[in-house]
Protein backbone atom coordinates (compact mmCIF):
# COMPACT_ATOMS: atom_id res chain seq x y z
CA UNK A 1 0.00 0.00 0.00
CA UNK A 2 1.20 3.41 -0.99
CA UNK A 3 1.43 6.49 0.90
CA UNK A 4 -1.63 8.65 -0.09
CA UNK A 5 -1.19 10.78 -2.87
CA UNK A 6 -1.12 14.52 -2.37
CA UNK A 7 -3.94 15.79 -4.45
CA UNK A 8 -4.01 19.51 -2.94
CA UNK A 9 -2.27 22.00 -1.23
CA UNK A 10 -4.63 23.65 0.80
CA UNK A 11 -3.73 23.16 4.63
CA UNK A 12 -6.87 23.33 6.52
CA UNK A 13 -10.60 24.49 6.60
CA UNK A 14 -12.79 25.21 9.28
CA UNK A 15 -15.77 23.57 10.10
CA UNK A 16 -18.51 23.64 13.05
CA UNK A 17 -18.17 20.41 15.08
CA UNK A 18 -20.76 19.42 17.24
CA UNK A 19 -19.65 18.38 20.98
CA UNK A 20 -22.01 18.02 24.01
CA UNK A 21 -22.39 19.35 27.16
CA UNK A 22 -22.42 16.31 30.16
CA UNK A 23 -25.68 16.36 32.16
CA UNK A 24 -26.15 19.34 34.54
CA UNK A 25 -27.85 16.75 37.17
CA UNK A 26 -24.61 14.55 36.86
CA UNK A 27 -26.29 11.60 35.75
CA UNK A 28 -24.75 9.37 33.11
CA UNK A 29 -25.36 10.10 29.30
CA UNK A 30 -27.88 8.78 26.99
CA UNK A 31 -28.94 8.60 23.51
CA UNK A 32 -32.00 6.79 22.09
CA UNK A 33 -30.93 5.25 18.87
CA UNK A 34 -34.32 5.62 17.67
CA UNK A 35 -36.41 9.14 16.64
CA UNK A 36 -39.20 9.42 18.65
CA UNK A 37 -42.30 9.33 16.83
CA UNK A 38 -43.97 12.66 18.67
CA UNK A 39 -40.77 14.81 17.85
CA UNK A 40 -38.60 13.45 15.35
CA UNK A 41 -35.66 13.80 17.58
CA UNK A 42 -34.05 11.29 19.50
CA UNK A 43 -34.44 11.47 23.22
CA UNK A 44 -31.39 12.64 25.10
CA UNK A 45 -30.35 14.02 28.50
CA UNK A 46 -26.94 15.71 26.33
CA UNK A 47 -26.86 19.40 25.23
CA UNK A 48 -25.16 20.08 21.52
CA UNK A 49 -22.30 22.38 22.19
CA UNK A 50 -21.37 23.47 18.28
CA UNK A 51 -17.79 25.05 18.16
CA UNK A 52 -15.92 26.47 15.53
CA UNK A 53 -12.55 24.67 14.92
CA UNK A 54 -9.45 24.49 12.79
CA UNK A 55 -9.66 21.01 11.10
CA UNK A 56 -5.89 20.24 8.92
CA UNK A 57 -5.47 18.80 5.77
CA UNK A 58 -3.91 15.40 6.51
CA UNK A 59 -2.33 15.40 2.54
CA UNK A 60 -0.29 18.45 3.40
CA UNK A 61 0.18 17.77 7.72
CA UNK A 62 3.67 18.12 8.90
CA UNK A 63 3.22 16.30 11.90
CA UNK A 64 3.61 12.60 12.11
CA UNK A 65 0.36 10.47 12.22
CA UNK A 66 -0.74 7.05 12.36
CA UNK A 67 -2.78 4.09 14.23
CA UNK A 68 -0.45 4.20 17.51
CA UNK A 69 0.50 8.03 17.20
CA UNK A 70 -2.81 9.98 16.00
CA UNK A 71 -5.28 6.72 16.30
CA UNK A 72 -6.11 7.34 12.76
CA UNK A 73 -4.09 6.91 9.21
CA UNK A 74 -4.40 7.34 5.49
CA UNK A 75 -3.93 4.82 2.86
CA UNK A 76 -3.63 4.59 -0.74
CA UNK A 77 -5.91 1.28 -1.71
CA UNK A 78 -7.45 0.55 -4.70
CA UNK A 79 -9.98 -2.17 -4.63
CA UNK A 80 -11.60 -3.85 -7.45
CA UNK A 81 -14.66 -4.26 -5.61
CA UNK A 82 -15.06 -0.68 -5.60
CA UNK A 83 -14.75 0.64 -9.27
CA UNK A 84 -18.24 -0.34 -9.46
CA UNK A 85 -20.41 1.26 -6.81
CA UNK A 86 -23.38 -0.97 -7.91
CA UNK A 87 -21.86 -3.50 -5.96
CA UNK A 88 -22.69 -1.33 -3.08
CA UNK A 89 -26.07 -2.12 -3.32
CA UNK A 90 -25.31 -5.82 -2.36
CA UNK A 91 -25.16 -6.79 1.03
CA UNK A 92 -23.56 -10.38 0.16
CA UNK A 93 -21.71 -9.37 -2.51
CA UNK A 94 -19.63 -7.04 -0.06
CA UNK A 95 -19.59 -9.33 2.80
CA UNK A 96 -17.96 -12.07 0.15
CA UNK A 97 -16.09 -9.76 -1.95
CA UNK A 98 -14.99 -6.47 -0.40
CA UNK A 99 -14.43 -8.15 3.74
CA UNK A 100 -11.80 -9.60 2.19
CA UNK A 101 -9.87 -6.34 0.37
CA UNK A 102 -10.60 -4.96 4.11
CA UNK A 103 -9.25 -7.84 5.73
CA UNK A 104 -5.92 -7.92 3.48
CA UNK A 105 -5.86 -4.59 3.88
CA UNK A 106 -5.53 -4.32 7.79
CA UNK A 107 -3.47 -7.77 8.14
CA UNK A 108 -0.69 -5.56 5.92
CA UNK A 109 -1.20 -2.11 7.73
CA UNK A 110 -1.21 -3.60 11.21
CA UNK A 111 1.22 -7.37 11.21
CA UNK A 112 -1.80 -8.25 12.73
CA UNK A 113 -2.54 -12.10 13.29
CA UNK A 114 -6.33 -12.16 12.63
CA UNK A 115 -9.11 -9.82 11.69
CA UNK A 116 -12.66 -10.45 12.34
CA UNK A 117 -15.06 -8.01 10.46
CA UNK A 118 -18.46 -7.75 12.28
CA UNK A 119 -20.76 -5.63 10.16
CA UNK A 120 -20.61 -2.39 7.91
CA UNK A 121 -22.50 0.63 7.43
CA UNK A 122 -22.81 2.76 4.39
CA UNK A 123 -23.92 6.26 4.19
CA UNK A 124 -25.89 8.13 1.30
CA UNK A 125 -26.36 11.46 2.42
CA UNK A 126 -29.85 12.93 1.73
CA UNK A 127 -30.30 15.90 3.08
CA UNK A 128 -33.45 16.03 6.12
CA UNK A 129 -33.06 12.71 6.45
CA UNK A 130 -32.78 10.70 9.38
CA UNK A 131 -30.68 7.92 9.84
CA UNK A 132 -33.24 5.48 11.37
CA UNK A 133 -33.67 3.38 8.22
CA UNK A 134 -30.72 0.77 7.82
CA UNK A 135 -31.17 1.70 4.05
CA UNK A 136 -30.76 5.29 4.38
CA UNK A 137 -28.27 5.77 6.92
CA UNK A 138 -26.64 9.20 6.83
CA UNK A 139 -23.42 10.97 7.81
CA UNK A 140 -23.04 11.34 12.08
CA UNK A 141 -22.75 14.70 12.59
CA UNK A 142 -21.26 14.88 16.48
CA UNK A 143 -18.33 14.01 17.80
CA UNK A 144 -18.59 10.54 18.87
CA UNK A 145 -16.18 7.23 19.38
CA UNK A 146 -17.86 4.05 18.37
CA UNK A 147 -17.00 2.14 21.39
CA UNK A 148 -16.52 2.23 25.07
CA UNK A 149 -13.49 0.08 26.44
CA UNK A 150 -16.25 -2.01 28.19
CA UNK A 151 -18.27 -1.90 24.45
CA UNK A 152 -15.08 -3.22 22.81
CA UNK A 153 -14.74 -6.56 25.15
CA UNK A 154 -18.33 -7.19 25.01
CA UNK A 155 -17.95 -7.16 21.13
CA UNK A 156 -15.14 -9.95 21.56
CA UNK A 157 -17.11 -12.03 23.45
CA UNK A 158 -20.57 -11.47 21.28
CA UNK A 159 -19.02 -12.37 18.11
CA UNK A 160 -16.07 -14.91 19.29
CA UNK A 161 -17.89 -16.56 21.96
CA UNK A 162 -15.44 -19.60 23.12
CA UNK A 163 -12.47 -18.20 21.74
CA UNK A 164 -13.07 -14.81 23.18
CA UNK A 165 -11.15 -15.24 27.07
CA UNK A 166 -8.35 -16.21 25.28
CA UNK A 167 -8.08 -13.47 21.89
CA UNK A 168 -8.52 -10.47 24.67
CA UNK A 169 -5.07 -12.13 26.93
CA UNK A 170 -3.03 -10.31 24.40
CA UNK A 171 -3.49 -6.63 22.41
CA UNK A 172 -6.65 -6.26 20.33
CA UNK A 173 -7.76 -3.66 18.53
CA UNK A 174 -11.37 -2.15 17.21
CA UNK A 175 -10.54 -0.46 13.86
CA UNK A 176 -13.24 1.27 11.50
CA UNK A 177 -12.25 1.32 7.87
CA UNK A 178 -13.76 4.26 6.00
CA UNK A 179 -13.59 4.73 2.28
CA UNK A 180 -15.82 6.99 -0.50
CA UNK A 181 -18.50 5.11 -2.69
CA UNK A 182 -18.76 6.24 -6.18
CA UNK A 183 -16.80 9.47 -6.29
CA UNK A 184 -14.94 11.71 -4.32
CA UNK A 185 -16.06 12.59 -0.57
CA UNK A 186 -15.57 16.76 -1.05
CA UNK A 187 -19.18 17.25 0.57
CA UNK A 188 -19.46 16.45 4.17
CA UNK A 189 -16.12 14.80 4.76
CA UNK A 190 -14.90 12.97 7.87
CA UNK A 191 -13.06 14.86 10.76
CA UNK A 192 -10.87 12.88 13.03
CA UNK A 193 -9.34 13.93 16.53
CA UNK A 194 -5.99 13.29 17.13
CA UNK A 195 -5.98 11.35 20.84
CA UNK A 196 -2.27 13.15 21.62
CA UNK A 197 -4.75 16.36 22.25
CA UNK A 198 -7.36 14.50 24.49
CA UNK A 199 -7.44 14.60 27.94
CA UNK A 200 -9.29 10.95 28.21
CA UNK A 201 -10.59 11.41 31.89
CA UNK A 202 -12.25 14.55 31.26
CA UNK A 203 -13.47 14.61 27.06
CA UNK A 204 -15.12 11.47 27.04
CA UNK A 205 -18.23 10.71 27.71
CA UNK A 206 -19.57 7.32 28.69
CA UNK A 207 -23.15 7.71 26.65
CA UNK A 208 -25.91 4.65 26.78
CA UNK A 209 -27.33 3.84 23.41
CA UNK A 210 -31.37 3.00 24.15
CA UNK A 211 -31.96 0.05 21.27
CA UNK A 212 -35.75 -0.46 21.50
CA UNK A 213 -36.48 -3.92 23.18
CA UNK A 214 -35.34 -6.86 22.99
CA UNK A 215 -31.92 -5.51 21.48
CA UNK A 216 -29.30 -4.79 24.24
CA UNK A 217 -28.12 -1.49 24.91
CA UNK A 218 -24.56 -0.15 23.61
CA UNK A 219 -22.31 2.12 24.98
CA UNK A 220 -20.13 4.72 23.16
CA UNK A 221 -18.21 7.64 23.84
CA UNK A 222 -20.26 11.60 23.66
CA UNK A 223 -17.17 13.94 23.95
CA UNK A 224 -16.82 17.37 25.56
CA UNK A 225 -15.12 20.33 24.00
CA UNK A 226 -11.22 21.25 24.64
CA UNK A 227 -9.36 23.99 22.73
CA UNK A 228 -6.54 21.95 22.82
CA UNK A 229 -8.06 19.63 20.77
CA UNK A 230 -6.12 18.69 16.98
CA UNK A 231 -8.36 18.25 13.98
CA UNK A 232 -7.84 16.78 10.92
CA UNK A 233 -9.68 15.54 7.36
CA UNK A 234 -8.77 14.36 4.05
CA UNK A 235 -9.71 16.90 1.16
CA UNK A 236 -11.07 15.48 -1.70
CA UNK A 237 -10.70 11.42 -0.23
CA UNK A 238 -11.06 9.62 -3.49
CA UNK A 239 -12.17 5.92 -3.47
CA UNK A 240 -8.78 5.03 -4.04
CA UNK A 241 -7.84 5.27 -0.47
CA UNK A 242 -9.55 4.43 3.07
CA UNK A 243 -9.09 5.87 6.60
CA UNK A 244 -8.10 3.96 9.46
CA UNK A 245 -10.34 4.90 12.47
CA UNK A 246 -9.16 3.67 15.72
CA UNK A 247 -12.00 3.16 17.95
CA UNK A 248 -10.01 0.95 20.83
CA UNK A 249 -6.68 -0.55 21.15
CA UNK A 250 -5.95 -2.56 25.01
CA UNK A 251 -2.02 -1.02 24.40
CA UNK A 252 -3.54 2.52 24.50
CA UNK A 253 -5.39 1.55 28.09
CA UNK A 254 -1.16 1.92 29.48
CA UNK A 255 -1.01 5.91 30.26
CA UNK A 256 2.29 5.58 29.90
CA UNK A 257 2.27 3.28 27.01
CA UNK A 258 2.37 6.33 24.30
CA UNK A 259 0.11 4.48 22.25
CA UNK A 260 -3.04 6.46 21.08
CA UNK A 261 -6.17 4.71 22.57
CA UNK A 262 -9.04 6.16 20.09
CA UNK A 263 -9.97 8.56 17.73
CA UNK A 264 -12.58 10.74 17.63
CA UNK A 265 -14.37 11.50 14.40
CA UNK A 266 -17.15 13.41 13.00
CA UNK A 267 -19.06 13.97 9.69
CA UNK A 268 -18.73 18.09 9.10
CA UNK A 269 -20.10 20.62 6.70
CA UNK A 270 -17.10 21.76 4.89
CA UNK A 271 -17.59 26.35 3.68
CA UNK A 272 -15.10 25.38 0.54
CA UNK A 273 -16.77 22.61 -0.40
CA UNK A 274 -18.30 23.51 -3.96
CA UNK A 275 -21.75 23.54 -4.07
CA UNK A 276 -22.39 21.29 -7.01
CA UNK A 277 -20.15 18.44 -5.51
CA UNK A 278 -22.31 15.31 -5.56
CA UNK A 279 -23.64 14.26 -1.93
CA UNK A 280 -21.69 12.05 0.11
CA UNK A 281 -21.42 8.62 -0.17
CA UNK A 282 -19.20 5.76 1.83
CA UNK A 283 -19.09 2.81 3.42
CA UNK A 284 -17.18 1.91 6.84
CA UNK A 285 -15.97 -1.80 7.78
CA UNK A 286 -15.86 -2.25 11.52
CA UNK A 287 -13.30 -4.68 12.57
CA UNK A 288 -11.82 -6.52 15.49
CA UNK A 289 -7.70 -6.99 14.97
CA UNK A 290 -5.92 -9.60 17.27
CA UNK A 291 -2.11 -10.01 17.65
Amino acid sequence: MAPAAILDQTDATTGTLFYVHPPADGSKPFVNVNASAESGARDTNLKVNPVNVKINNIRTATNPIGLDVTGFDLRTVPSEFSQNHENFLSESKIEQEYYPEIRDALLKATGAKEIFIFDHTIRRRTPGTLDDDPSKRQPVARVHVDQTTSAAFNRVKRHLGDRADELVKNRFQLINVWRPIQHTASDHPLAVGAFKSLNRNKDLLPTTLVYPDPLPNGETYSVAHSPSHEWYYVKDMTIDEIMFIKCFDTEGLKEDSGIALLTPHTAFEDPNTPADSPARQSIEVRCLVFY
